[in-house]
């Protein structure tokens, strides 16, 4: 009888020993149970996930678990959704589209049809592409005027007469001076007659960026004296100004050479490349390069 009395207490302890330990590696809060403040696989695990930003603690179908099961469990099944299919993805590409397991895709020449090419653009025998280009102008010809360029597969946009004209606008029909993408309004050439400097729809006049050439000189109107090529602009009145590099280049990518008058030339901009330089743009070839300041160019204004 003594011994089993002192085995009884050594059993007690032992097993109350294995359940703490037991306890302190597998416990978590479950339900509305209180959390126990352990740490064990299962909290390690939580921790992972919630470093990863995977899962959620709110109920799913399954019922409202508690935080810690909610997140482990929603991060275990979630699915990546997408809706990209083989057909749609390169060859040598891989991807996840409503399922775990990557796909490999299988986009080739082979699997080509009118949908997945850009419209304009012919493939195989005589099929042509009908999918939507994406961008202002992303077929667009280096040089319009040249080769097989049409205004159709350039993108140029539909360019019209401003609902609001004043003289010296450029109004070429069936196109206009009206840059739709821009909301530019762009003129005609500038002509020096005698010594008078107007806008004229069919004949120009070379001038330099700066004052040094005789076409700059000796001018009696609009503003008499000698005028550089951005203040020959602005003496037109009606907010008439120099364009900058930019905004005949864009002028070019929106379709000038199909939309204004005589764009077969170089025009100065506004735009200084060196103290001695400033750039010069081709409106029928989008061509720009920065030229020496006393060279002379065409002048057309916008406003």
């Amino acid at each position: 009888m003594k011994k089993v009395k002192i085995i009884a207490p050594i059993l007690a302890v032992v097993i109350i020993s294995g359940f703490i330990a037991f306890r302190h590696v597998l416990a978590e809060q479950s339900g509305s149970s209180p959390d126990s403040g352990a740490t064990s696989y299962i909290k390690a695990t939580y921790d992972s996930i919630v470093a990863l930003g995977h899962g959620s603690v709110a109920a799913g179908s399954w019922g409202d678990w508690g935080s810690y099961w909610n997140r482990i469990r929603s991060a275990a099944e979630w699915v990546p959704n997408g809706t990209a299919s083989t057909a749609d993805v390169l060859t040598d590409k891989s991807f996840f589209s409503n399922s775990r397991s990557s796909q490999n895709g299988a986009y080739n020449a082979t699997n080509l049809t009118p949908a997945n090419v850009k419209s304009g653009t012919t493939f195989g025998v005589s099929e042509t592409g009908t999918l939507g280009s994406t961008g202002p102008c992303p077929t667009q010809a280096y040089h319009d005027s040249h080769a097989s360029a049409t205004e159709g597969n350039n993108c140029s946009q539909t360019w019209t007469t401003n609902p609001t004209p004043v003289t010296g606008d450029d109004n070429r029909s069936p196109g206009g001076n009206f840059d739709p993408v821009t909301g530019m309004t762009w003129s005609m050439l500038l002509l020096k007659t005698d010594t008078v400097v107007g806008f004229s729809p069919t004949t120009n006049t070379a001038f330099s960026w700066d004052a040094s050439h005789a076409n700059n000189q000796g001018i009696t109107a609009p503003v008499a004296g000698n005028r550089t090529a951005i203040q020959l602009c602005a003496d037109q009145g009606n907010d008439w100004r120099l364009p900058t590099q930019k905004e005949l280049m864009q002028a070019y990518i929106d379709g000038s050479y199909w939309n204004l008058t005589q764009p077969s030339n170089g025009f100065w901009s506004a735009t200084e490349a060196l103290s001695t330089r400033a750039w010069v743009v081709f409106l029928n070839t989008g061509y720009t390069n920065g030229y020496t300041k006393t060279t002379a160019f065409q002048l057309r204004c916008v406003r």
